[in-house]
């Protein structure tokens, strides 16, 4: 999880009129309470790390 946070940005999702989606904040009402799913954007902080994961096989990651 760590190496995740280290190695991309994420980022509200862009919406199509160019603005950032606001998630909504809410929360599922279950025994195990968790945030209801939302977009965002996931991208490589640097070109190293956009390389890194455009040449590991697919169970690394």
């Amino acid at each position: 999880m760590g190496s995740m946070l280290a190695s991309f940005n994420i980022e509200k999702a862009i919406g199509p009129d160019g603005r950032p989606i606001i998630p909504s904040g809410r929360y599922t009402t279950t025994i195990t309470s968790h945030v209801e799913p939302f977009k965002c954007a996931i991208t490589p902080r640097s070109e190293h790390v956009k390389e890194m994961i455009l040449s590991s096989d697919n169970e690394a990651i």
